[in-house]
């Protein structure tokens, strides 16, 4: 589970986010960050009784890097204010479908798929959509699916992508540009000796669809 420290450490940091105050705090990092380190070899543990392909991913090579990539951003202060896990077999630099943690002091949540793919692999879930249209559809269609993550998330064109016809058959399907879903998950759950099977059960529900993603990717 989540300690409260760790939770603590988090909200400190929002309000603090300077590299003197981060600094001056280095050690109360580290024991959060090792908490939430534990937290995800617990996770690929129970990920793996339902995905074989999870077994032997090491948990700090699914880990985010606190530090923010400011290049490119208004907002300049230095650190993320969560932990984050890609939990992909191999780790996260291993791109495909996978599964994803977010923890933080605001907001917690449990997601899985593909986020931000590149445009072969966009292509190529999207052909295999086309060629396996009913297979998906009873998938996010499921009635335990949609009870938990209600729809996909992500972006998504306004109009169908070009080389479809507008009245495509899975024209709804074709406009996504990520194919996620999540699940909030309050964060005094986290704090319970009963998250672990939460989070099994999410992420057991989403297990089929992520294996479809995979099939599609050639993954």
């Amino acid at each position: 589970m989540i300690d409260q420290s760790t939770f603590d450490f988090l909200t400190d940091l929002k309000k603090n986010n300077r590299r003197e105050w981060y600094h001056a705090n280095k050690d109360r990092f580290k024991d959060a960050q090792q908490n939430f380190i534990d937290f995800v070899a617990m996770l690929l543990f129970r990920i793996s009784e339902f995905d074989s392909e999870m077994i032997g991913t090491e948990p700090k090579d699914c880990l985010f890097r606190i530090y923010r990539d400011t290049r490119f951003s208004k907002d300049k202060t230095p650190y993320k204010t969560w932990f984050g896990a890609s939990m992909n077999p191999g780790g996260r630099k291993r791109m495909g479908a996978g599964y994803y943690i977010h923890v933080g002091s605001e907001e917690c949540f449990i997601a899985g798929g593909v986020w931000h793919p590149d445009k072969d692999t966009l292509s190529a879930i999207r052909e295999y959509i086309v060629g396996w249209p009913n297979q998906f559809e009873s998938i996010v269609n499921d009635k335990g699916f949609k009870g938990v993550f209600d729809e996909l998330g992500g972006d998504r064109l306004k109009m169908g992508p070009k080389g479809y016809p507008k009245d495509h058959p899975q024209i709804e399907w074709l406009r996504y540009k990520d194919f996620i879903v999540s699940k909030k998950i309050p964060n005094r759950d986290f704090q319970s000796d009963q998250i672990l099977d939460i989070a099994y059960d999410v992420y057991h529900q989403m297990a089929d669809f992520i294996t479809y993603l995979r099939k599609a990717i050639g993954q």
